[in-house]
C-alpha cells in the first residue's frame, strides 16, 4: 500500500519563493553544488535556517541553529573528527 505525501509537507510555505520564481530545493542545488559530504549538509543546514528566519520559529532559535552548525563546521575544518568535536 502506497502512501501519497501531503505537498504541503515536502514543500511548506516558509520554503517557498525564497528568491522569488525557486523554491528551497531550486535554491540549494545552485549554492551547494560545488560542495561534498559533512561540509555540503553543514552549509545546507545554515542556510535553511537563514532562509527561512523570521518566517517559521523564533528568530533567536533560528540563529542559535545555524551557529551550531557554524561552529561544528569551523571544527571540521580545524580537522577534528566528529568524536573530538565539541557541541
Amino acid at each position: 500500500m502506497t502512501k501519497e505525501l501531503d505537498p504541503d509537507s515536502i514543500s511548506p510555505k516558509h520554503y517557498k519563493d525564497i528568491i522569488p520564481g525557486y523554491e528551497y530545493m531550486d535554491t540549494m542545488f545552485y549554492i551547494l553544488k560545488d560542495f561534498n559530504g559533512i561540509e555540503a549538509h553543514l552549509l545546507g543546514q545554515m542556510y535553511k535556517y537563514m532562509m527561512r528566519l523570521g518566517k517559521k520559529d523564533n528568530d533567536i532559535q533560528e540563529l542559535k541553529k545555524v551557529q551550531w552548525y557554524l561552529n561544528y563546521l569551523i571544527q571540521v575544518k580545524e580537522g577534528k573528527e566528529p568524536k573530538d568535536i565539541k557541541e
